[in-house]
């Protein structure tokens, strides 16, 4: 699938479910931008990036994961954790981003 901005926007605040050798893992997502074409060529996509925050005590490494959503279905996307989106907070919660280039 190639998500688009249009398509992923109104999925912020909802829940994603990320299968995983651990079980079942629910993500929300949080945040859905498009960011800089930096010289990217035409025929490119513009990127698109998904961050989600999860549960504290489960830590999810890089790999490729089935993520399934009610309204996007089941897709397998490369997803990795990433720094606090709120530096210097001490939230305490753990934040991921799948990148479409």
């Amino acid at each position: 699938m190639n998500l688009s901005l249009e398509q992923a926007s109104p999925l912020v605040g909802t829940n994603f479910t990320i299968h995983t050798q651990a079980g079942l893992i629910d993500l929300q997502l949080i945040d859905v931008a498009e960011l800089p074409r930096r010289n990217i060529p035409e025929q490119f996509r513009t990127p698109l990036s998904l961050v989600f925050t999860g549960p504290p005590d489960i830590l999810l490494t890089q790999d490729i994961y089935l993520v399934e959503h009610a309204e996007l279905g089941q897709n397998q996307w490369l997803m990795g954790p990433i720094l606090s989106i709120n530096p210097g907070s001490n939230d305490n919660k753990l934040y991921y981003e799948i990148m479409f280039a």
